[in-house]
């Protein structure tokens, strides 16, 4: 080989090492570049991990330090009172007195298994009870008197919420923590609570009670002793926007659990048929989780004789006379005298009640207030925007019939039960069979099918039957009776080409 030829080959192959020296160059510049990021891509992410944790141990100490829990390290003897209202456009209405609201009160502050009441007592005033001491100067007097004597470590003043104004004016009067009817079912909703959904909903809840407390310390300069906080509260961030990225958490956090329980319903009703919706509603403690259980006989589900037993929804399946699958469910009772906003906690899990096909308005009978509690439901369903066409084609159920029967006066648009002897159960199922039916316009219709009929596996995939078919004509043919609307008829005749012609259809 000549001299040329070896130079030539010698540059090209310096050529190729360049070349695979550039690229390695190259490609260590861009694994440097891809590094880079990536560590800060972490970096951001670590960031982002360090602030949320820093944001809710923030939200601990607030929690702590102002929350519901910071007024009682321990239990009280309390001393219920109920404002009644003497005149005016806010005195109290026809359908109640003042010693049932004082009732309902002391039944409330007695859930709570700490509490316990030592007395209760009504005491009038003029107006509202937005006045600053709510009671004159006498009438206070007496009542801290009446504290004294007997002993109590708490107030209850049967009011919906204390203004920040009127925890300052009361408290040198009486020198204890003085609560109202939001922080005692706050107080409840937090001792009770068991399941990760209710618990979210609970602590969404406490926010705006949190946020209150706190305007009263940070804006209007109300002595923190008095609210029973210590101050200062050490937080490393701002304290408003920690509560405002806590209310966000929050709510993606119930909005996926809701999902998932969502999923499984929506699962279940495809799995079952298209099951309709019923959502049982009332007033707290009437007995909805008690006919659920009637009306499924499943007796794993837990029925407890105390106010807001239930914080949780959920689904029960069966199946009614007809055939029509349908989901029966539960909710949070409501009450009277609350913001709507506690209740606005749970309208994620209300919102079956929402999209329900059917209501049941479970009532306590027995109870001399139920028709103000009737009007209380009524009011609530409207604020959670429930369709009026669904709150006007309700079915009114009349619970706890037995403990009043001989001097119960009958109401033509009720359906009268008994939870406790299964007494009215029948008629009230075939009433809930027949508003189901009308709202679906399902007809119950008769079907004459050859016994080797491909129509018959789909009759009962679709759970469309409604009693086992019966064998007529030497057994060549079925008698089946099924329950379809209009749509699901069409389609049943056209999928299997029949005609009332046809002998396999009658």
């Amino acid at each position: 080989m000549c001299a040329t030829a070896v130079c030539i080959i010698g540059y090209q192959n310096c050529l190729k090492v360049e070349r695979t020296f550039l690229k390695g160059q190259m490609l260590s510049k861009r694994f440097l570049v891809r590094s880079s990021f990536l560590r800060g891509f972490c970096s951001l992410n670590a960031t982002a991990r360090e602030e949320a944790s820093r944001s809710e141990d923030d939200y601990k100490v607030l929690a702590e330090a102002v929350g519901v829990r910071s007024v009682t390290p321990e239990g009280h003897s309390v001393l219920v009172v109920h404002p009644r209202i003497r005149w005016g456009r806010h005195s109290t209405p026809a359908s109640t007195s003042p010693e049932l609201q004082l009732q309902e009160a002391v039944a409330l502050t007695n859930t709570l298994p700490s509490f316990r009441v030592c007395s209760s007592v009504v005491v009038g005033t003029d107006y509202n009870t937005k006045k600053r001491r709510i009671w004159a100067q006498g009438r206070l007097d007496a009542l801290a008197e009446l504290k004294e004597k007997e002993r109590a470590t708490a107030i209850m003043i049967n009011v919906d919420v204390l203004s920040p104004l009127q925890q300052a004016e009361l408290f040198p009067f009486f020198r204890v923590p003085i609560f109202d009817r939001y922080n005692i079912v706050l107080l409840i909703f937090k001792k009770f609570a068991k399941t990760k959904e209710a618990k979210l909903q609970v602590e969404l809840a406490e926010i705006p009670y949190i946020r209150h407390r706190l305007k009263c310390i940070d804006v209007e300069h109300i002595n923190p002793s008095i609210l029973h906080v210590s101050f200062p509260i050490s937080t490393k961030g701002d304290k408003w926007e920690v509560l405002r990225l806590r209310e966000q958490t929050l709510r993606k956090r119930i909005k996926a659990a809701v999902d998932e329980k969502l999923n499984a319903v929506n699962g279940e009703k495809i799995q079952r048929g298209t099951a309709a919706t019923v959502a049982l509603v009332g007033y707290t403690n009437t007995g909805k989780s008690s006919l659920i259980r009637r009306l499924t006989q499943d007796e794993s589900i837990l029925v407890e004789d105390r106010l807001f037993a239930t914080l949780d929804s959920s689904a029960h399946f069966c199946r009614l006379p007809s055939g029509t699958p349908i989901l029966l469910t539960d909710t949070i009772g409501f009450i009277s005298d609350l913001p709507l906003q506690l209740f606005a906690s749970f309208r994620a899990t209300l919102s079956h009640v929402v999209n329900a096909d059917l209501l049941l308005m479970v009532e306590d009978v027995s109870h001399p207030n139920v028709m103000a509690q009737r009007e209380v439901v009524i009011e609530t369903l409207a604020a959670l925007s429930v369709k009026r066409s669904l709150i006007d084609s309700l079915i009114y159920v009349g619970n706890k019939c037995d403990k009043i029967y001989p001097q119960l006066r009958y109401q033509s648009d009720v359906c009268y039960i008994s939870c406790l002897n299964g007494s009215g159960i029948r008629q009230l199922i075939a009433e809930i069979d027949k508003k189901v039916m009308a709202l679906r316009g399902s007809v119950v219709r008769h079907l004459k099918l050859h016994s080797g009929s491909p129509a018959l596996p789909y009759l009962y995939r679709e759970s469309l039957l409604i009693s086992q078919p019966i064998p007529v004509d030497d057994d060549d043919f079925l008698l089946c009776k099924v329950v379809m609307d209009d749509a699901q008829f069409a389609k049943f005749r056209a999928r299997f080409a029949l005609t009332k012609k046809k002998s396999d259809i009658s």
